[in-house]
């Protein structure tokens, strides 16, 4: 019997100039292993913060982008969060100002997007309705990936390591553990981490190795924006 393999997404949140050059360790670390990492930017974090205002990194992004690195929307204003994620239960009005927002400002400054990510994965029912206005083509949830153009649907659940989640060590070998049993299993795997919490390398360390032992039992990396471009990720397509 031949065992199906499943995808592997990787993503990195949180990106800006205090966590760009901890993102940067595992980013290469994670491209010499032959994974592309999909990095999740929003244009304002941690209330100051903006991204048309940190050259730096927007030309980080610009590098990563040329180097074969998807771009994902996550968000408008991180910094109004909280406890709370900013698209966790939005109403379409709302969410439609909001997206419009960020579309907006990461127009301005040269960044477009296929996909969006809300943050945490928090997607509302009036969030999703209104996406398709925006021209984006899938969209990530808790519960997997949306083919905003035919209704189809990628069952696949994040494992997380920060973003409102946990980054104990205890937490990262589950991760780790869940990544290669799943993996095995020949499900699609998708594993993201804040850059807020990369400044320790024991982070580093682990996510990397969640992310190897999926590929060692036959994960194949992927982009986000392919996620519905061949007949392997119709896989239990079907509709939200």
């Amino acid at each position: 019997m031949v065992r199906m393999s499943g995808r592997l997404f990787v993503s990195v949140s949180s990106i800006f100039d205090q966590t760009r050059s901890a993102a940067e360790v595992l980013v290469n670390d994670l491209r010499a292993d032959g994974i592309g990492v999909s990095l999740l930017v929003a244009p304002r974090i941690d209330g100051e913060w903006r991204l048309a205002r940190d050259p730096g990194t927007r030309s980080w992004l610009d590098t990563h982008r040329d180097a074969g690195h998807e771009l994902i929307l996550n968000g408008f204003d991180q910094a109004v969060q909280g406890r709370r994620s900013e698209f966790a239960s939005l109403a379409q009005h709302e969410a439609r100002l909001r997206l419009s927002g960020a579309i907006r400002q990461m127009e301005k400054i040269g960044f477009t997007f296929d996909v969006f990510a809300p943050p945490r994965w928090r997607l509302s029912e009036g969030t999703f309705d209104v996406l398709p206005e925006f021209g984006f083509s899938v969209a990530a949830s808790t519960r997997g990936l949306h083919d905003l153009a035919t209704g189809g649907f990628l069952p696949c659940r994040n494992l997380s390591v920060g973003e409102g989640f946990g980054a104990a060590k205890w937490w990262r070998t589950n991760v780790m553990a869940a990544a290669r049993r799943g993996a095995a299993r020949g499900n699609t795997i998708r594993l993201s981490v804040s850059a807020r919490n990369l400044g320790n390398p024991k982070v580093i360390r682990d996510f990397r190795a969640a992310a190897l032992a999926a590929l060692e039992e036959g994960a194949r990396p992927s982009r986000y924006s392919d996620a519905f471009g061949s007949t392997a990720a119709q896989e239990g397509a079907r509709s939200r």
